[in-house]
């Protein structure tokens, strides 16, 4: 008997007719003898429409309070849910992240997990029930209630497969796995069958929204074996591997590769101006401490420029007036109109060709580029965010529709 995760997001349990067809798929693995313990996301767009309510009592609600908010929306699901899989005759269980014994650091809103109890999630597979969990969040050690940022549950899920040693954690989504650019943009997107974790990551990070990184991160990092598929109907799907396991898809020794085109409208651009370059810490330590992404960094003459999540931005604006005031920035500014648009693949750095062929792509259809930033692995540009979805088109039309490497 092995033991499977499955977790389901906000788009697969938006409306009640899609829990019970998601209960119905539950109850088919659960009758081809598996244990199963099941991660669910708030419905649709509930987290979003719980943030706009803060803000219409308030101009500015604390961390904590939202904290308590947002974890409303993961055990409506949870318990919904369960009770569609009684209605099918299969005995189910939830439980909150507190309740599974998710301990996490004491930062509201982007807590790191530091360990998983999982007792009564034990005792309920032990007793052949189903066990639902809400995603998203748990408990500190303090017993605060906390959330694991955006995209937190595929964390929960793929945390709990590593703990439980569980024979596979599956992700299922309202697409038929990762594709080489958001499908709802580019038509001609290609299903990625295998990726390996490091590029995964990459696309993760910089905007493609069926994975969040912090949970390929922990999936590589336990060996956790992890599929991505579609929630309501039948497909192959996307496999996270490891490198070594697709190297033969690897195309030219030393060509550089383009696997997937990804873009991020949630993200805004970030300038600062330091007093003076040797005070660039300042921003890291702060930024590490307080678990706030920068995505993208670059850094040239005491001035640093990179990408902030939108719903970051207050903190970020709080740290960075006090590190003004401590003197160790001299002013700093966000920039709304200007978003990510990355390349993701291999042999960026070795093979430069890329860089031009990129900046010449966008170019020829007068989209400039206001600033870029290249690794091994990906490079980011900035564009207008009006332009965005052509710029997206326009180099997955030049990098993967032609090309025989997926």
């Amino acid at each position: 008997m092995s033991l499977v995760v499955q977790k389901f997001g906000g788009t697969s349990v938006g409306t009640p007719q899609k829990i019970r067809a998601i209960a119905e798929r539950i109850a088919e693995t659960y009758a081809s003898g598996h244990q199963l313990i099941v991660v669910v996301s708030a419905m649709g767009h509930t987290t979003d429409e719980l943030v706009e309510l803060a803000y219409k009592v308030s101009k500015k609600p604390k961390n904590r309070e939202m904290d308590m908010l947002l974890t409303a929306g993961e055990r409506i699901s949870m318990a919904l849910l369960s009770m569609a899989l009684e209605d099918l005759k299969i005995q189910a269980m939830s439980f909150t992240g507190s309740q599974t014994g998710i301990i996490t650091d004491g930062n509201h809103c982007r807590a790191r997990i530091k360990k998983i109890l999982g007792d009564r999630v034990k005792n309920a597979i032990s007793e052949n029930k189903v066990a639902i969990v809400a995603g998203f969040q748990g408990v500190s050690e303090s017993k605060e209630i906390t959330t694991l940022g955006r995209g937190g549950s595929d964390t929960t899920a793929v945390a709990l497969a590593a703990v439980l040693n569980a024979d596979i954690c599956e992700i299922y989504t309202d697409v038929d796995g990762i594709f080489s650019a958001d499908p709802r943009i580019v038509k001609k997107a290609k299903l990625i069958k295998r990726i390996p974790h490091d590029l995964m990551v990459e696309m993760a990070f910089r905007g493609a929204g069926v994975l969040h990184y912090r949970s390929v991160d922990l999936a590589k990092k336990y060996g956790v074996k992890l599929v991505v598929k579609n929630s309501f109907k039948e497909s192959e799907g996307t496999e996270v591997v490891n490198r070594e396991v697709i190297k033969d898809t690897i195309k030219g020794m030393e060509e550089y590769q383009v696997l997937a085109v990804a873009d991020d409208a949630s993200k805004i651009f970030l300038k600062i101006n330091l007093m003076r370059p040797t005070v660039a810490s300042a921003i890291w330590e702060f930024s590490s401490k307080n678990h706030l992404a920068a995505i993208a960094p670059m850094f040239y003459d005491g001035q640093m420029f990179f990408y902030i999540e939108k719903d970051a931005e207050d903190e970020w604006k709080k740290g960075l007036e006090k590190l003004t005031h401590d003197g160790f920035v001299k002013s700093f500014e966000v920039i709304r109109n200007q978003v990510p648009v990355s390349l993701i693949g291999n042999r960026f750095l070795q093979d430069c060709t890329s860089l031009a062929e990129i900046s010449d792509a966008l170019a020829s259809h007068d989209i400039l580029v206001t600033h870029g930033v290249a690794s091994p692995l990906a490079i980011t540009v900035s564009v207008a965010a009006s332009r965005k979805d052509e710029a997206v088109k326009i180099l997955h039309r030049k990098f993967i529709e032609n090309s025989d490497c997926l």
